[in-house]
């Protein structure tokens, strides 16, 4: 299958303008073309962007998808309360089932806004996780990991074991790669560290953790670790030694930047989830100093409410400018390298640019509407003006999974939104 597209205004951030207009073609998974010529030969299909913007996917580094399920359960609590009075008591009634429409309803919701990947961090009822992610066609790094709360008797291993051939088994290898997920300093104890680390080497897997979210994680910390922040705590204890992807980093100093600087560690910022759970504001800037990888993740929608990078890449600009009171630091050409190739860098993804050999994750966005005019900055519309509801066109691997309000996910839209507003309702009761 050969697709062109022509008459694009396509996303290039190594371009000085930031987008050229052109042609791209995508044969079968991949881009085999992007150019400001028209190619050269037959194509089975034809899109005529009619001078819309065709950019890369967003790829989304930090999610808890199934958690579409408690969308607003409980606002207008701190981390810790929300998490442990309210959020695991309704997870620990979720079934099987309740994940799989939980999972379709946040890959919708992605798809509709342009999202092609995400960074799944959400390890209950793996299989269910799969099934969705195999089914509907969206591209995943899949976590195995272990409960917040478990008994003296779990094997760590064991489940992870469980989970690494339950996603190997059910899920097409071109879309869904593995990593391994601690959930928190605060939830592991050093036992379950070791355990995790000696999985991840066993099977040669990247790593990711929360870090650093609230200043209740790392006092608590620095207290039962003589002094050591969670940074520093795992890097004693080698969580570092191989690749990882920390998510929030939002209360680090100097000394805890530059251990992620010194040990290549990503970082997902989470605005939206941070600042509604009054969590703090991520050093952006500071960590952009240090070179370290920077990419955007929206959080489960139980602490976010919504899945939209537009409006995530809205706040890590805005929240950086204020949080050091200058307002010329982290641009819009940054924050959108952040939401695609940053974030295709961190989760091992050949995606995020268009460019030839890229796998073929792509978006248009209809810029023909009055808040992209005038239209002489474009990047600077697209982080602070756009919205989630401007993409009209998602397409995976070549596959086009969101077009002009019709969903080719593998489940009817209308039922999803049934299943879903039924399992809430038996939540509830």
């Amino acid at each position: 299958m050969k697709t062109l597209f022509k008459n694009a205004k396509i996303l290039d951030l190594d371009h000085e303008q930031g987008y050229y207009e052109g042609f791209v073609v995508v044969q079968d998974s991949k881009i085999i073309y992007a150019n400001q010529t028209m190619p050269d030969g037959e194509f089975d299909n034809v899109i005529d962007v009619k001078g819309n913007l065709l950019m890369p996917g967003f790829v989304n580094t930090h999610a808890h998808t199934p958690m579409t399920l408690l969308r607003g359960i409980k606002d207008d609590a701190n981390l810790q309360q929300w998490l442990f009075e309210n959020i695991i008591p309704y997870e620990n009634k979720l079934t099987n089932e309740d994940i799989y429409w939980g999972e379709m309803l946040g890959i919708a919701e992605s798809v509709r806004n342009g999202i092609t990947a995400i960074e799944e961090n959400y390890f209950y009822h793996t299989q269910s996780i799969c099934r969705a992610i195999d089914r509907s066609g969206i591209r995943a790094r899949i976590n195995v990991g272990s409960k917040v709360i478990t008994d003296e008797t779990y094997n760590c291993y064991q489940d992870f074991k469980s989970q690494y051939d339950t996603i190997t088994n059910t899920t097409n290898s071109d879309r869904v790669n593995i990593s391994v997920f601690a959930h928190s300093v605060y939830s592991t104890n050093e036992e379950k560290f070791y355990s995790i680390l000696k999985f991840a080497k066993d099977y040669d897997l990247p790593l990711g953790i929360h870090l650093s979210e609230t200043l209740k994680e790392v006092g608590d910390c620095t207290i039962a670790n003589n002094g050591l922040t969670p940074p520093a705590y795992l890097e004693q204890i080698g969580y570092f030694d191989r690749p990882c992807l920390a998510a929030h980093c939002v209360h680090m100093d100097k000394d805890d930047l530059q251990i992620l600087a010194d040990y290549d560690v990503s970082v997902s910022t989470c605005p939206s989830s941070n600042i509604k759970l009054a969590s703090g504001i991520a050093p952006v800037f500071a960590m952009q100093n240090k070179g370290i990888n920077v990419t955007i993740g929206t959080d489960g929608v139980a602490s976010n409410n919504c899945l939209d990078m537009f409006k995530e890449m809205f706040l890590v600009a805005t929240l950086s400018k204020v949080s050091i009171s200058d307002p010329s630091v982290v641009s819009a050409r940054e924050v959108l390298s952040m939401a695609t190739k940053n974030g295709a860098k961190a989760m091992g993804l050949n995606v995020g640019e268009i460019k030839p050999g890229k796998q073929a994750d792509l978006i248009l966005v209809n810029i023909n509407q009055p808040h992209f005019y005038p239209q002489e900055n474009l990047l600077s519309h697209l982080v602070y003006s756009a919205r989630g509801s401007d993409v009209y066109f998602t397409m995976v691997n070549g596959k086009i999974l969101y077009q002009n309000g019709t969903y080719n996910i593998g489940e009817d839209i209308e039922e999803i939104y049934k299943k879903v507003n039924d399992i809430r309702r038996r939540l509830l009761t």
